[in-house]
C-alpha cells in the first residue's frame, strides 16, 4: 500500500515537472520572438533619427579613394568614400549618396537613373505604324531623313560630305499630328524613346530644371541609339530677353543649359532631337539655328484629300451599317484637323450609344460633323 502512494506522487509529481518545463520553453519562445520585435523597432527607431543624405552624381576616379562628383546644385566637390563601401563598383556617371556635412560617400545607389528619367522611359507610345498616319506622306519621309536614315545608315552621308542633321522641329497648327510623328517613330525604330514635356521639367528650386537637361543627354550618350522628343519646347525656348523675374531667368537658363547640350554632341550620330511647337514665332533664333535644328517641318491642317485619308483610318475602327458617302461627310468638316476627326468617330459612337445601338450609321457622322462644326466657330 505503501508503494503504490509513493508510485502516484511519483506520477503526479513528474507530469507536473512536464507541464513546468514546456510552460518554461512557451516563456523562453515568447521572449525569443519579443527581442526579435524589440530589435525591428529599435532599428526603424535609429533609422527615422538618421540624418537625410544628398544624391550625387560620380564624374571620374582621381586616386584610390578620391573622386570628383557632381552635387544636385551642379557644384563638383572631390570627396572620399567610406570604408565599407567596394571601391571598385564606383564608376562614372553612378548616382551616389552623400553625407550632407562632409559630403563622404556612403552608399551607392542601385538605381543609376534619375528618377525623371524613368517617368520618361515608362510613358507608353502605344502602337502607331506609319499607315496609320494620313496626309502627311511629305512630312514623314523628311523625319525619317533626318532621324531614321542618319541612325541606321550613318555612312551615307559621310560618303556624299554631308554633314549629319541632329535634329528637326515640327511646327503646325494644334492636333495636325506633330505628337503623332513623333510617336509612329518611337513604334517603328528600335532605339530608346526620350518624351519630354518642356513645361514639366521647370522647377521652382534653382538650377534644377537645368540638372534634369543635363541627366536627360547623358543617359542620351550611354544609351544610344536615342530620340528626345520635346513637345510643347516653346514653354522654355522662348526669345530670350534683359528684364523679368527670378522665373524667368530659371527658364532662360534651362534653355541655355539645353543650348550647350545640344553643341556638346556635335559629332555623335546616334542621338536624335525632334521638338514640336504651336509657336514657331515666339522661339529663340539660337535653338532655331541650322547645327541645333537642321530641318523644319511644317505641319499644316490638312486639305480635302488628306482629310479623306485620315478619316478612312479612323473610320476601319468603328462598326458600321449601311451605305455611308464619306465625301459628303467630309464636305461638312471645314477646317477640321486630324484630332477633329478622330472625335468626329467618337462622337458618331456616342450617338449610336445613345439609341441603344452596338453600330454607326450616316446619320451619326452627319450630326458628329455638325456638332462639331458648331463648337469650332463658337470657340
Amino acid at each position: 500500500m505503501f508503494n503504490k502512494d509513493l508510485l502516484i506522487i511519483w506520477e503526479f509529481l513528474w507530469e507536473y515537472h512536464e507541464r513546468v518545463c514546456s510552460s518554461l520553453e512557451k516563456i523562453e519562445e515568447r521572449f525569443l520572438v519579443l527581442e526579435l520585435i524589440s530589435g525591428k523597432i529599435e532599428k526603424n527607431i535609429n533609422s527615422t533619427q538618421d540624418a537625410g543624405l544628398i544624391v550625387g552624381e560620380v564624374l571620374k576616379k582621381i586616386s584610390s579613394n578620391r573622386y570628383s562628383l557632381r552635387a544636385p546644385t551642379g557644384t563638383r566637390y572631390i570627396v572620399a568614400a567610406q570604408n565599407a563601401i567596394n571601391k571598385k563598383k564606383i564608376k562614372k556617371n553612378f548616382r551616389v549618396a552623400l553625407d550632407t556635412s562632409t559630403l563622404t560617400i556612403m552608399k551607392l545607389l542601385t538605381n543609376r537613373i534619375d528618377p525623371v528619367i524613368n517617368t520618361m522611359l515608362d510613358e507608353n507610345p502605344g502602337i502607331v505604324s506609319y499607315k496609320d498616319i494620313g496626309g502627311l506622306e511629305k512630312q514623314l519621309i523628311q523625319l525619317r531623313e533626318v532621324v531614321e536614315l542618319p541612325l541606321f545608315n550613318p555612312e551615307i552621308f559621310s560618303q556624299c560630305g554631308v554633314k549629319i542633321p541632329k535634329g528637326v522641329l515640327l511646327y503646325g497648327p494644334p492636333g495636325t499630328g506633330k505628337t503623332l510623328l513623333a510617336r509612329s517613330l518611337s513604334c517603328n525604330i528600335k532605339a530608346k524613346f526620350l518624351k519630354i514635356v518642356a513645361s514639366g521639367i521647370i522647377d521652382k528650386y534653382i538650377g534644377e530644371s537645368a540638372r534634369i537637361i543635363r541627366e536627360i543627354f547623358s543617359f542620351a550618350k550611354l544609351n544610344f541609339p536615342c530620340i528626345i522628343f520635346i513637345d510643347e519646347i516653346d514653354a522654355i525656348g522662348g526669345k530670350r530677353f534683359s528684364e523679368g523675374n527670378s522665373a524667368d531667368r530659371e527658364i532662360q537658363r534651362t534653355l541655355m543649359e539645353l543650348l550647350n547640350q545640344m553643341d556638346g554632341f556635335s559629332e555623335i550620330i546616334n542621338i536624335k532631337i525632334i521638338m514640336a511647337t504651336n509657336r514657331p514665332d515666339v522661339l529663340d533664333p539660337a535653338l532655331l539655328r541650322p547645327g541645333r535644328l537642321d530641318r523644319k517641318l511644317h505641319v499644316p491642317l490638312p486639305n480635302k484629300n488628306s482629310l479623306v485619308e485620315i478619316f478612312s483610318i479612323y473610320f476601319k475602327k468603328l462598326t458600321s451599317r449601311g451605305s455611308i458617302d464619306k465625301e459628303k461627310i467630309i464636305k461638312l468638316c471645314q477646317n477640321f484637323n486630324g484630332a477633329d476627326l478622330r472625335n468626329l468617330c467618337t462622337e458618331a459612337g456616342l450617338f449610336a450609344i445613345r439609341d441603344e445601338r452596338n453600330f454607326v450609321k450616316e446619320d451619326d457622322l452627319i450630326k458628329a460633323a455638325k456638332k462639331i462644326s458648331s463648337g469650332k466657330k463658337l470657340s
